[in-house]
């Protein structure tokens, strides 16, 4: 089911993280994911994924996940920082290679460790709180971890952040937090869907969600 979107001014980009999907594989000569240096010093060509993903493993072999065709990782230092128990990723989606969409996106990607089960309650408020509609989630339990997903439809109004139920409005922000078994570890991400000009634009929903539960369900954490 396609609906409408909304334009999101740049400057809210830092604030809210996200991102867009790529419903595609790219041409490996075009794939900026294999283009840019930084972000292809973290992927494995050798490692099987689906079509219109690459292997991608942290800095700090904290984590590995699919990282999707298209993007790449933020070279700054405000974009990137990676320590023992603490990497945080800006992902951006190549706005060239968007296959004609409306939108382009966004990915935020943070990893805790030395955490407890207690962090873990506290960072899914934190987001519920942000991003979330009526404290509205799913749980998801993996062989891998247990994943709490959402989404909701994100807007501005009066300078402050409003959400609106994914139901009835198209969701343009997505959210998980991604929890290892013995509650050690956790992984943020934030997903948005940021539309190309100043107007409402068409989202695709199931192509975003899709893709938005491959990304996390792909999330394993290696220590």
């Amino acid at each position: 089911m396609m609906k409408k979107g909304i334009w999101i001014p740049i400057v809210v980009l830092i604030v809210l993280g996200g991102g867009v999907a790529m419903g595609f594989a790219l041409n490996g000569s075009d794939d900026i994911a294999l283009t840019d240096d930084f972000t292809s010093s973290f992927l494995d060509p050798d490692v099987e994924t689906d079509e219109g993903f690459h292997y991608f493993r942290s800095e700090k072999n904290n984590f590995s996940m699919w990282f999707p065709a298209g993007y790449y990782i933020e070279n700054d230092p405000v974009g990137y920082e990676s320590r023992d128990h603490f990497e945080f990723l800006n992902i951006h989606e190549d706005q060239s290679h968007s296959n004609e969409k409306e939108y382009w996106g966004f990915i935020q990607l943070k990893y805790r460790g030395n955490m407890t089960e207690h962090d873990a309650e506290t960072q899914l408020q934190i987001l519920l709180k942000d991003f979330g509609f009526n404290d509205q989630y799913e749980e998801l339990q993996t062989e891998n971890a247990i994943i709490y997903y959402g989404s909701s439809y994100y807007k501005l109004e009066e300078n402050r952040g409003v959400t609106y139920d994914p139901a009835t409005h198209s969701a343009n922000q997505y959210f998980a937090l991604i929890q290892s078994h013995d509650a050690k570890e956790f992984i943020v991400v934030d997903y948005g869907l940021y539309c190309e000009e100043e107007e409402p634009c068409t989202i695709n929903d199931e192509q975003e969600s899709r893709f938005f539960n491959t990304l996390i369900q792909s999330i394993r954490f290696r220590k």
